[in-house]
């Protein structure tokens, strides 16, 4: 019996289309150049190999520019979230029809989760956030941070669902026994990789309430 519903944060919980995430983007290629001293004309492409080989910018710079960690994550999130994301009531309906443990299991830090949380007004549904520090930078799809928090909840693989808009990000949860669901957004065809891990396919966050009936 599924107990706890996981739901990744940013692109998850509201739309792509918010443009949140891309200033975040804006802000790693800003921190790459100013502070690590990468070319402007390199930073894409590392910024894609370090995304394949580690799962994030942060631990590719973590581990091969051995960056302050906490550096980065305060430069990035650095902004004004109000300008891209508003209370969302229909999400918040929607989470209080879910009669389920709640988390949050994201890549960014809890400092940032919360004010995404509250300014989507639904900060209330989620009982603890499992963030970028608490698997101690080791970012999904990295198996171990899902293990760090099937520890934490004390719980089963089976009785967990997760929710993230990263198709490969499910591929972790799955092979612990977790039902997994991509948010794809785009509409995009089952190519992506690690789609193949997904349980079900939705294209809004909204749906996820259809999974119960």
């Amino acid at each position: 019996m599924l107990k706890y519903l996981l739901f990744d944060l940013d692109d998850t919980l509201y739309s792509t289309s918010a443009g949140l995430m891309e200033e975040i983007s804006v802000r790693m290629n800003e921190y790459m150049m100013t502070r690590v001293g990468v070319p402007e004309s390199e930073v894409a492409e590392l910024r894609q190999f370090y995304w394949r080989k580690y799962g994030t910018t942060l631990r590719g710079l973590y581990i091969e520019r051995q960056i302050d960690a906490q550096e980065f994550l305060e430069f990035v999130h650095d902004i004004e979230i109000a300008k891209y994301i508003a209370t969302d009531p229909r999400l918040d309906a929607m989470l209080t029809q879910l009669a389920r443990h709640k988390f949050i299991f994201t890549n960014a830090p809890a400092s940032h989760a919360r004010r995404v949380l509250a300014a989507l007004g639904i900060a209330k549904h989620f009982e603890r956030i499992f963030d970028i520090n608490f698997i101690a930078y080791e970012s999904k799809p990295t198996p171990s941070g899902y293990a760090k928090v099937l520890s934490a909840l004390g719980a089963r693989g089976d009785e967990c669902l997760m929710i993230d808009d990263t198709a490969r990000n499910l591929v972790p949860a799955k092979a612990l026994g977790m039902r997994t669901v991509w948010l794809d957004g785009n509409h995009d065809p089952r190519t992506a990789e690690g789609c193949e891990s997904a349980d079900a396919v939705i294209h809004t966050i909204y749906e996820v309430e259809k999974m119960f009936h």
